[in-house]
Order: C-alpha cells, then sequence, then structure tokens
C-alpha cells in the first residue's frame, strides 16, 4: 500500500492542489511532516473501517444555474480514498477498453487536458477513416450521483480486488454517502473517474459487441457507424445496458450527427491553428484570436470553451484584448471567475481596476449564494497581495457567518491573518476559540500565527494532541514563511 499512498500522496501536492479544490497554504503543514504523517495514514489503511470522519459538499458551478456537488474531505481521509482507489486501479486498469482515454493508471495526473484532446484527436481519426462515417455523441445523466456502489462492489470483485481492499473501499463509499447530501461516488477527486471507469466496463463490451466503434472519456462517448439506423440501435441498446446499472442516457446531450455536422462538432482546426501560429509568433494570429474570443464573448449563451481558450492564450502573450469584458463580467460569468481572474491578474497594469472590481463585488452583491466566486475572490486578492479595507471587512463578514461554507470562511481567515491591523490579533482569537468547523480552526490558526498573535503555549499544546490540528501546530513552531495559495 505504501507506493500507493506516495503515488496519491504526489498527485495532492503537485497537481490537485492547483485544481477545484486549492488549499489555502498548499498542504505545507502535512508536507513538513510527511514521513510522521504518512506513517499514520499507512497504519490507518490496514484497518479494514477507514471511511471519511467528516465531508464538505462544496456546490462547484457547471453554468450560470446549475452546480455539481464536490466532495470535500479531510487531507487523510482523500489520501485514504485517492491511495485505496490507486491500488485496485493497478488490477482494473488492463481491463479497461483502449478507447476509453480518461482516468488512467500509473500516470502523475489521472484526469488532464492532454487525455481529452487525444479523445478527441481519435474520434477525428475514426471519422476519416471512411467517408460514409456518422458520429452519434451522448453522456450519462448525472452521472457519479447514480453509480450504484453495491453494484461497483460486484463489479470489483469480479476484477479479481481482494477481500480487504474490497471492503475497505466499499466502507469508505458507504461512510461517504452516510456523512454527506451526495450519494454514488465522490465528485472532486480523480480517483472516483477510475472507479467510474470500471462501472461503464459492461457499456463499453455492448458497444464493442454491436460492431460500432467508439471512444469515450468519462461517461461522454462518441459512437461511429455508416448509417442512422445503426446509430439509433446502438444507442438504443446502450440505453439499455446503463439502465440495468441504474443509470440513463442525457436526452439533452444525445444526438446523431451527418458528417458533415460531426466534422464541424469535432473540427478544432480554428484553435490549431491559432495555436501553432501564436508559437511560430506569426503577426496575425492576434486577430485570428481576437475574432475567436468576439464570437464566442457575444454569441449567446457564451461559447465557454472558446472564452477559455481565448483567456489562456491572452493571459500567456499579457494581452489585454479581453480585459474590460473580463472586469465586467466577474459576477455574470461566475462560475468562470476563476479563468476570468487568473487572466486579469497577468496584466500588472490593471492591478486597481482589478482591486476596484473585487470591492465592488464585496460591496455590491450579495455572495453568500456564489460561494465560488466568493472564495475566488478572496483568493485572487490573496494572490495579488491587495490590502484592501473594503476586502478585509468583508472578509470578516464571512468569517463570522457560521452558516456559510467553510470553505470561503477559511481564505476569509487567511485574508484577514496576511493583511491584519492591531486589534485582529484579539478578534481572530475569539474567533478560534468559538469556532466549531475543524477546517476553519485550522485557517484561524493560520491567520493568529501571520499576524504575530499567537502564544507558543496554543502551538505547543496542540502539537502533543491527538487533534489533526498538531500537524498545522508543528509546522507553525517552525517560524516558517506561510505561501500564498497558488
Amino acid at each position: 500500500m505504501a507506493q500507493y499512498l506516495d503515488l496519491a500522496a504526489r498527485r495532492l501536492f503537485k497537481v490537485e492542489s492547483r485544481r477545484e479544490l486549492p488549499d489555502i497554504i498548499n498542504f505545507y503543514d502535512v508536507r513538513s511532516s510527511w514521513r510522521d504523517y504518512r506513517q499514520e495514514i499507512l497504519e490507518h489503511l490496514s484497518s479494514p473501517h477507514c471511511g471519511p470522519n467528516r465531508v464538505e459538499i462544496i456546490e462547484h458551478p457547471k453554468d450560470p444555474i446549475s452546480v455539481r456537488p464536490l466532495a470535500r474531505f479531510d487531507i487523510r481521509d482523500r489520501l485514504t480514498y485517492e491511495s485505496l482507489v490507486a491500488e485496485a486501479s493497478a488490477t482494473v486498469d488492463p481491463l479497461i477498453s483502449e478507447s476509453v482515454f480518461s482516468y488512467r493508471a500509473n500516470r502523475s495526473q489521472v484526469h488532464s487536458v492532454n487525455d481529452w484532446l487525444e479523445w478527441r484527436s481519435q474520434a477525428r481519426k475514426i471519422l476519416a477513416s471512411a467517408p460514409n462515417l456518422m458520429m452519434a455523441r451522448t453522456d450519462v445523466a448525472s452521472f457519479y450521483e447514480n453509480i450504484d456502489i453495491d453494484v461497483l462492489k460486484l463489479d470489483l470483485a469480479k476484477a479479481g480486488i481482494n477481500d480487504l481492499l474490497l471492503g475497505q473501499l466499499y466502507h469508505f463509499l458507504q461512510r461517504f454517502q452516510q456523512q454527506s447530501q451526495a450519494w454514488g461516488l465522490p465528485q472532486g477527486s480523480s480517483a472516483s473517474g477510475a472507479l467510474s471507469n470500471v462501472y461503464l466496463l459492461p457499456l463499453d463490451e455492448f458497444i464493442r459487441q454491436s460492431g460500432v466503434k467508439h471512444v469515450r472519456y468519462s461517461d461522454d462517448t462518441y459512437l461511429f457507424a455508416d448509417s442512422w439506423e445503426r446509430l439509433r440501435s446502438a444507442l438504443t441498446g446502450a440505453n439499455q445496458a446503463l439502465r440495468a446499472r441504474r443509470l440513463t442516457i442525457s436526452a439533452k446531450k444525445t444526438e446523431i450527427l451527418d458528417r458533415a455536422a460531426a466534422l464541424d462538432h469535432l473540427d478544432d482546426y480554428t484553435r490549431d491553428q491559432i495555436s501553432y501560429l501564436y508559437y511560430r509568433g506569426a503577426p496575425h494570429a492576434r486577430r485570428l484570436l481576437h475574432d475567436l474570443f468576439g464570437n464566442a464573448a457575444d454569441h449567446q449563451p457564451v461559447k465557454e470553451r472558446d472564452v477559455k481558450f481565448s483567456l489562456t492564450r491572452f493571459r500567456r502573450k499579457r494581452d489585454d484584448t479581453a480585459i474590460h469584458w473580463a472586469l465586467e463580467n466577474l459576477k455574470e460569468m461566475h462560475y468562470l471567475s476563476d479563468q476570468l481572474l487568473r487572466y486579469i491578474e497577468s496584466l500588472p497594469r490593471y492591478r486597481d481596476d482589478l482591486a476596484n472590481a473585487l470591492e465592488s463585488l464585496a460591496i455590491d452583491f450579495p455572495l453568500a449564494d456564489y460561494p465560488y466566486l466568493e472564495r475566488n475572490l478572496l483568493h485572487s486578492a490573496l494572490r495579488k497581495q491587495i490590502n484592501s479595507k473594503i476586502l478585509k471587512d468583508y472578509a470578516w463578514n464571512v468569517l463570522r457567518d457560521k452558516n456559510r461554507s467553510n470553505y470561503p470562511r477559511e481564505f476569509s481567515a487567511r485574508y484577514i491573518g496576511r493583511y491584519s491591523d492591531m486589534a485582529d490579533g484579539p478578534l481572530l482569537r475569539m474567533q478560534y476559540e468559538g469556532e466549531s468547523s475543524e477546517p476553519v480552526q485550522r485557517a484561524t490558526l493560520i491567520a493568529l500565527y501571520e499576524c504575530h498573535y499567537l502564544p507558543p503555549r496554543i502551538l505547543e499544546n496542540l502539537s502533543k494532541s491527538t487533534s489533526d490540528l498538531r500537524w498545522t501546530a508543528r509546522y507553525l513552531l517552525r517560524n516558517p514563511l506561510i505561501p500564498l495559495p497558488a
């Protein structure tokens, strides 16, 4: 198990900490005591009952209205889950079809843009292999939430997972469902994607037996055949295979495309051309990218993929083409706020505009219903070291509101500690002593340290306790320079 724990730790510390659920100090408290922490987790992993102690569901926006429930575990439970799945993946991954491009074992990243691009590239190659091919596209409605863990347990047993590991995984998933308002597999961890591949093995096999070629990335699937009827028949059979797994095809995202429409759907020519020209430094690359962004931003609804593509290139080139649009649309495009803010941050001359935009958001909008935007607001202010009385007052309101999600409260504490005045230390101490949430306690402890109002005896006592805060206390006793969140 040690090798799988080490793999999970590398993924968490080097890759996952910069994804959807970043940590306020990039897990440096755990990293600094990794030898001891590692031994404790290995002992924990030797138990047949190693389910999560605490689960927080983060409502992560998919678009202006809908969200997906990301499961946020504490660090120990997250490493436990990903270690268990990594060990299981070593057995089941060889059973997964080569038509599947997502969540494969033995990679530093098991969910990467490169794999997604390879999936799309392979789809184009299949379509180009014969002039009479058409394509269907489909995915599964609410996929992770509807995975039945009892059925998954049977699948893993059939795949050859040993009884101890099988029992540990099943117990973990049971506890996850008992301790949260979510069900199925935890979202937000790449480990769940590896298990979902096992769950869709019957779908892949049914499509193969039907004589229809397909490629799949997670539950997003492209099928290829030489007639509309063959594709319809394959989709009908695939839906039956999914219903046997208590899943169903998403009607909204299922369609059969003729060859021209399929080529148009898969066509990345414009983006590929822009990427190449930017790499070569061609003078008209900026105009092409400007046109792509303008069309995407003016489209209703906004073409999210083209906007993200454009912002990435603008950011790399310090190109301010989209700056005013980004500043004006932070609230409207709250589900893209991370990409928008990182783009604005890449343009130092607009730092004052960024500060004004963040203050306006804090003053003008009730952000309690937008926790993702609220967290990103504070995260951006920390990254760019924007010291604002308005933002600090706002952070205090968030930190004191125990009805809010823990996540923005943690970033609020970090912001207050970073830009504290004389009176903030005693108020943070009072907040720490009355706080019941351990993640927020951890953040407030770090804030007390940064504002130089943390008596050594608190850290010394905590460092000898059985609380998970002991790792943070031991880290702070070394008088570190606390890193900004990535």
